[in-house]
C-alpha cells in the first residue's frame, strides 16, 4: 500500500477515536491527524521490514545475527560472498536436518542456490546383472573367482561408496597470455562452497568426484 493511502487510513482511524459534536468540529483538523498518521504509517512500514528479517533468505539488516547464530562464516565459506550467497548459506545450515542419500545432498545444493546439481553413483560390475560394455571399475582386488555365483562382484565393492557430483562452476578462469606464466593451468574452475559443503556432509566412508559445467 502506498504511503499516502496509509496516511489516509490512519487519519480516518484517529478521527473515529475522538468524540463527535459541535465542541469538536474545530479541533478535528485534518492537518493535525495527517501529521500524527505519518508516524503510524512509518511504524507499519518498519514492521513489514522487520518481518522480512525473520527468514535468513530475505534478511539483510539482521543477516549478521543469523550468521552468528548458525556459526557462519565457517571453513566452507568463501571470501567476498554476495548478499544472496550469504542468505542461501544461512538457509541451508538452518534447514539442514542431516541425511545420507543423494536426494538429501541435492536438497543441500538447492538450498545453497545451485539448482540442477546431479549426483550419480558408480556401480561395480556384477555377473548376471551388468551387461557387455559396462565398466569393470578400477579397484585392485579382484574378488570374483571361478565357482562364485551369479551376482558376485567381479571387483571388490569399493566403488559402491563413490559418487559423482555434476555441478555448475562458480569459478572459471582460463589461461591468459600476458597475465599467466609458464606452468600455470590452462583453466581454473570449480565451486568451492558446494564442494566443501558436500565433502563435510557426505557419509565418512564415501568419496566424491566433482565435475563442472558452465551453464545449467
Amino acid at each position: 500500500m502506498p504511503v499516502i493511502e496509509k496516511i489516509i487510513k490512519y487519519t480516518g482511524l484517529l478521527k473515529k477515536l475522538f468524540p463527535v459534536g459541535k465542541a469538536w468540529e474545530n479541533i478535528l483538523d485534518d492537518n493535525l491527524f495527517s501529521g500524527m498518521s505519518v508516524e503510524f504509517a512509518r511504524i507499519e512500514d518498519r514492521s513489514i521490514d522487520l518481518l522480512r528479517e525473520m527468514d535468513p533468505i530475505t534478511s539483510s539488516e539482521m543477516l549478521k545475527d543469523w550468521e552468528s547464530l548458525l556459526g557462519l562464516p565457517d571453513e566452507c565459506t568463501p571470501e567476498d560472498q554476495s548478499l544472496s550467497e550469504r542468505q542461501s548459506q544461512c538457509r541451508q545450515k538452518l534447514s539442514n536436518q542431516g541425511g545420507q542419500s543423494a536426494a538429501y545432498l541435492e536438497d543441500v545444493s538447492d538450498d545453497l542456490g545451485f539448482e540442477g546439481t546431479v549426483f550419480s553413483d558408480y556401480v561395480p560390475f556384477e555377473v548376471g546383472r551388468a551387461v557387455v560394455g559396462a565398466p569393470l571399475t578400477n579397484n585392485f582386488d579382484i574378488s570374483f573367482r571361478v565357482g562364485d555365483t551369479v551376482g558376485e562382484v567381479i571387483r571388490n565393492s569399493g566403488w559402491r561408496f563413490v559418487f559423482q557430483v555434476n555441478a555448475l562452476a562458480t569459478i572459471n578462469d582460463p589461461f591468459e597470455v600476458g597475465n599467466d606464466t609458464v606452468g600455470d593451468p590452462l583453466v581454473v574452475f570449480g565451486n568451492p562452497l558446494l564442494q566443501c559443503t558436500i565433502k563435510r556432509l557426505k557419509p565418512a566412508h564415501t568419496q566424491a568426484f566433482f565435475t563442472y559445467r558452465d551453464t545449467l
